[in-house]
């Protein structure tokens, strides 16, 4: 019982530095790349730290709750995203703490995630009419930048984890 405890307080550290974490955006204007690559990588990072010091799926909530903060803070145009976001967060989590052990297969977690977020913005995208140039700028989001924040996030990760 007592570790259920430890997981549960653990988690919620983890998401409320998650949403600090996502919050810089609101105080400190980046532009859109630098704060697309830092927040998202900071993101990433602590999602993988939460599954891993656990050892917990449960930690997954953490990646489902994040696109909502993303939506409420307006850095999603449409309430749809959130739970093609929220997926590909938690498989993304799921395949990194499954593959921790395996160097080459860690680092296609950042993969699996920038396919499930660039298909399901597609399928989205094809639903629902959107001006070009933010259905452009979504698609863009979702593709390449997925893969290098996820593959900078594990890196971050894995440096804290050492020190921990």
């Amino acid at each position: 019982m007592q570790d259920r405890w430890k997981v549960s307080v653990r988690l919620a550290s983890f998401l409320a530095l998650a949403l600090v974490l996502q919050s810089i955006r609101l105080v400190v204007p980046l532009p859109g790349p630098v704060n697309m690559f830092f927040i998202g990588s900071l993101l990433n990072a602590v999602m993988i730290l939460s599954i891993w010091q656990t050892h917990s799926y449960r930690a997954c909530i953490i990646g489902l709750i994040l696109p909502m903060g993303a939506f409420l803070q307006g850095q999603l145009p449409l309430v749809f995203l959130i739970p093609v976001i929220g997926l590909g967060n938690a498989c993304f989590m799921a395949w990194v703490y499954r593959f921790r052990r395996s160097r080459a297969a860690l680092f296609a977690g950042p993969l699996v995630k920038a396919g499930i977020l660039y298909g399901g913005i597609n399928i989205v995208l094809a639903i629902v009419a959107l001006p070009d140039v933010v259905g452009q700028t979504l698609s863009f989001m979702m593709s390449w930048p997925q893969i290098v924040t996820g593959c900078v996030g594990i890196v971050l990760a894995g440096i804290v984890w050492r020190r921990l």
